[in-house]
């Protein structure tokens, strides 16, 4: 599956009638100028989102926060913001991950946080 380059991803895109169901996948570059009713922002931690790479270069973070706000922007009514509790690192094996910088300093009133466990 892809869903690059962004003027492929979108073209056919439009306002979906109430009475459909459908899930869009989309790039946050895809998804500049569109809204939907509910927005999943996943993997939202660091190393990720921002990316490693951007983290030592102020300009190509400060463009990693832009696109947060374009993801966040996009929702009309639901807008969840999700990041998983332990990754696998190759060389570390699972460790915890981190919450974006974009996010860890949400308070309550602006956010609920959830933690989601899987029972075994």
């Amino acid at each position: 599956m892809a869903l690059e380059p962004p003027t492929d991803s979108v073209h056919d895109v439009s306002e979906e009638d109430k009475e459909d169901e459908v899930l869009t996948l989309s790039t946050i570059h895809s998804a500049k100028g569109l809204e939907w009713h509910s927005v999943f922002v996943i993997h939202a931690m660091e190393g990720f989102f921002p990316s490693a790479q951007s983290v030592d270069n102020i300009e190509a973070l400060e463009e990693e926060r832009r696109l947060m706000y374009v993801a966040c922007t996009r929702a009309k009514q639901n807008l969840f913001i999700t990041y998983p509790m332990n990754i696998f690192d190759r060389y570390s094996g699972t460790t915890f991950s981190k919450p974006s910088r974009f996010i860890s300093n949400l308070g309550e009133e602006i956010a609920e946080q959830w933690l989601l466990e899987e029972n075994c």
